[in-house]
């Protein structure tokens, strides 16, 4: 049986290999992303991305987004001294 896909195919194996190789920054820095879109999503009349995790693999899967996420995502999560 031909099954025909209802959506976007995305290959996770080249998402894991611009993130560095390591598949848990994969899906850190997706789920980073998926929440900003989320949110510039609610302060915004127009619904540009639906399906925000989609999105956010496919920018990792097209090179808009890499390893320099994860920096951003520790970066920001980090607990301040004092």
């Amino acid at each position: 049986m031909n099954y025909i896909s209802r959506g976007i195919e995305i290959d996770t194996e080249k998402c894991v290999k611009n993130v560095g190789g390591n598949r848990f920054d994969l899906v850190i820095i997706a789920s980073t992303r998926a929440r900003e879109i989320s949110q510039n999503n609610r302060n915004s009349d127009k619904i540009e991305h639906l399906h925000t995790p989609v999105t956010a693999l496919l920018e990792v899967q097209n090179g808009e987004l890499g390893y320099e996420g994860i920096r951003k995502v520790r970066h920001k999560d980090k607990p301040q001294q004092w």
